[in-house]
C-alpha cells in the first residue's frame, strides 16, 4: 500500500464522484463528472465493482481498487460523453487527453 499523497486536480467540476486508488500505478484518482453523465451505464458493464448507478441513473465511484488499470481505462473509454476522468498521483489528467 502506498503512503504517497495523491494531489487533488485543480480542474474538477462541481458535481463529481471520485475515488483515490490505494495501489501503485499510473491511475491514482478516478473522477466522474456527474453533470456530464447521461446514464449510458457502459462504465458499470465494463467495471461493475468500480462504478454503480444511483437513483437518478448517474454513475458514481464505489471501489477504486476493485479493478486493474487496464479495466479502469477501458471503462473510462467506454463512456460516450467522456464523463470519467483519470488522474495520476501528481494530479495530471491522463484521460481524456487534453
Amino acid at each position: 500500500m502506498s503512503t504517497e499523497e495523491v494531489k487533488m486536480p485543480d480542474e474538477l467540476p462541481e458535481q463529481v464522484s471520485q475515488g483515490v486508488r490505494n495501489t501503485e500505478g499510473n491511475i491514482r484518482r478516478i473522477v466522474i463528472d456527474r453533470q456530464a453523465c447521461i446514464g449510458a451505464q457502459s462504465c458499470v458493464v465494463v467495471a461493475p465493482g468500480l462504478f454503480q448507478m444511483d437513483d437518478q441513473n448517474l454513475a458514481y465511484v464505489v471501489d477504486p481498487d476493485s479493478h486493474d488499470e487496464e479495466t479502469i481505462l477501458m471503462a473510462a473509454q467506454s463512456c460516450p460523453v467522456l464523463a470519467i476522468h483519470l488522474f495520476n498521483k501528481d494530479g495530471k489528467k491522463i484521460f481524456p487527453e487534453i
